[in-house]
């Protein structure tokens, strides 16, 4: 069976347009994020609409479904896929990857990975070709349930946050840190491109256009060296807190750094955001370090993602 299937150009759609992307996503939400508050409708439109410029986004609908493709690099290549419950089995699925498909092999991608939470989701992914690899484990913290005890960094070091911007004057040492993430568990054929002032101020304006606030907590010593980093970020009138990169540099590492962060950021974020209910993060499975940072802190695992990966290098 042939699907319609319809390329949108996501920033300058129509909100009437991108109305159906979120409507796809409603419909899967309890697949893919249990537990977890819904976007909201406006959320998902200034999503779409204001990806950062910094890496390449397509976007397709279908009648019942809506599929995306991230690319960041050849082997850094991202489709997120869904399909309505009422609309599956009817060819929606697949015809939404041949694009995904078509044009991830004009951007030269060499390896695209999707994720998969649900056992139907694993056998579509095998059907076209996708091998699993890692497992991912997503857990949610009860933010207005949870006593957070003061933040104890180890001596020399102080903790900051920043919203929306990092200041100019610290901007070369949050891109040197942020090269922690360059050895953070990722899958072998996986790798991103290294960040730089550049996508760091792209993230900004984008979030900044989706009325999204982000708020980035550091350990800094006294020279201006950040030691450890973490990311969250809340938009206007939502009840979840999103947990995006959590880092500490190597030399650092097992000082505590890690933990102290997380506590100041969501310490800050109970005061400054009462109406947070939920915050979200994930980690690799194997990221044994940051998911015992993570348990201590109070944060509940609540589903698994499992990576799975298609090669596109040979026809």
């Amino acid at each position: 069976m042939n699907v319609r299937v319809e390329e949108i150009d996501a920033r300058t759609a129509s909100d009437e347009v991108l109305v159906r992307f979120a409507e796809v996503e409603h419909d899967c939400r309890h697949e893919n994020a249990p537990g977890e508050p819904m976007r909201t409708t406006a959320e998902v439109i200034a999503y779409y609409r204001h990806k950062p410029t910094s890496y390449t986004s397509c976007h397709w609908l279908a009648a019942g479904g809506a599929a995306e493709l991230n690319v960041h690099g050849p082997t850094a290549a991202f489709v997120d896929l869904k399909v309505r419950p009422s609309a599956r089995r009817q060819g929606v699925g697949a015809d939404l990857l041949a694009c995904v498909l078509e044009r991830a092999q004009e951007l030269d991608v060499r390896a695209l990975h999707a994720h998969h939470t649900t056992p139907a989701g694993a056998a579509f992914a095998r059907r076209f070709g996708f091998v699993d690899g890692q497992r991912v484990v997503r857990a949610l913290l009860d933010l207005r349930g949870v006593d957070l005890p003061p933040p104890e960094p180890p001596a020399g070091w102080a903790l900051r946050t920043w919203r929306r911007r990092v200041p100019d004057v610290h901007l070369a040492a949050y891109v040197t840190a942020r090269a922690a993430m360059d050895d953070a568990p990722a899958p072998d054929e996986m790798e991103f491109p290294t960040w730089t002032a550049t996508t760091v101020r792209t993230s900004e304006e984008s979030l900044a256009l989706r009325d999204r606030e982000m708020r980035l907590t550091v350990a800094m010593r006294d020279d201006g060296v950040i030691g450890a980093f973490t990311e969250l970020r809340v938009s206007r009138g939502s009840i979840l807190g999103f947990t995006d990169d959590t880092g500490t540099v190597a030399e650092h590492r097992r000082q505590g750094l890690a933990r102290a962060v997380k506590l100041e950021s969501l310490r800050r974020l109970q005061r400054d955001h009462p109406q947070i209910e939920v915050v979200s993060t994930s980690n690799a499975e194997e990221n044994t370090a940051m998911r015992r940072v993570n348990d201590q802190v109070g944060f509940k695992p609540s589903l698994v993602e499992t990576t799975a990966t298609r090669s596109l290098s040979v026809p």
